[in-house]
């Protein structure tokens, strides 16, 4: 793990993946108040094209960028083929396994607003602020792409 100016790291060209302005603003919140987690999950980075860029945690750069965070922990993966990097680019994205609800909802990890403050998406739950922000604004478009 190497940290590295933002300056020095280049965002995916054609990244697939897009963030919500709520779920951004959960990121931002987190990489600030937990910057040890931020470090022990660095932005991922391939030397292929002869750049540094970006393969697994493009959202974590921007929310860096928005906080003006200089610096950044970074891993760099050496001599990836273009092909390895796009099974990264999907495997980093990909959510495996489920939740156990029952555990969950047993108050043992926090209240359903508490976890749905730190980004948890639970079915069927629709906390007051979540109401509140979907009165007059819309919060479910990329903020990179605008979708």
């Amino acid at each position: 793990m190497e940290y590295r100016k933002l300056s020095e790291i280049k965002l995916l060209d054609n990244n697939p993946r897009c963030i919500v302005d709520k779920q951004f603003k959960i990121l931002c919140k987190s990489i600030k108040e937990n910057t040890d987690y931020f470090e022990a999950r660095p932005i991922i980075l391939s030397d292929r094209t002869g750049e540094l860029v970006i393969i697994a945690g493009n959202q974590r750069y921007r929310a860096a960028e928005h906080l003006k965070i200089k610096e950044v922990p970074t891993y760099l993966m050496k001599g990836l083929s273009e092909e390895k990097e796009k099974e990264i680019v999907i495997r980093d994205n990909i959510s495996n396994g489920s939740w156990d609800w029952d555990i969950l909802s047993s108050d043992a990890w926090g209240s359903m607003e508490e976890l749905t403050a730190l980004g948890l998406y639970i079915p069927n739950f629709d906390s007051e602020t979540e109401s509140e922000e979907k009165e007059g604004q819309e919060t479910d478009k990329c903020i990179v792409c605008g979708k």
